[in-house]
């Protein structure tokens, strides 16, 4: 049985029209705001209980939740950076090589 390759497991690589790339790509810079917003109000909620001893475990739980959903926030919006560099990329790519055959059979005209 042939494994998956981890490295290609989470790359889409099926072709996207540009309509439906941005409305996914407005999707997760949503996403990616709200989770960048809510961490730090849960990392500051978390601060405000630990002052009080009844519910610093509380605050410590709270702090450590906000700073996994911050986290998350920051890896979904750096994913969808990667993703939109990578589908630049491949446009210029086939830019250049459009051009360059141009050129090829200008040349041999």
């Amino acid at each position: 049985m042939k494994l998956p390759d981890p490295r290609r497991l989470l790359i889409d690589d099926r072709p996207v029209s540009d309509e439906e790339f941005r409305s996914q790509n407005l999707v997760y810079v949503i996403s990616a705001a709200v989770l960048m917003i809510t961490g730090p109000l849960f990392i500051y909620h978390g601060f405000n209980l630990l002052t009080w001893p009844y519910t610093a475990k509380w605050g410590a739980l709270s702090i450590a939740i906000g700073s996994f959903v911050l986290i998350f926030g920051f890896s979904l919006w750096q994913d969808r950076q990667v993703q939109i560099l990578q589908r630049m990329y491949r446009k210029d790519a086939e830019e250049m090589k459009q051009v360059l055959r141009e050129l090829k059979d200008e040349r041999k005209s």
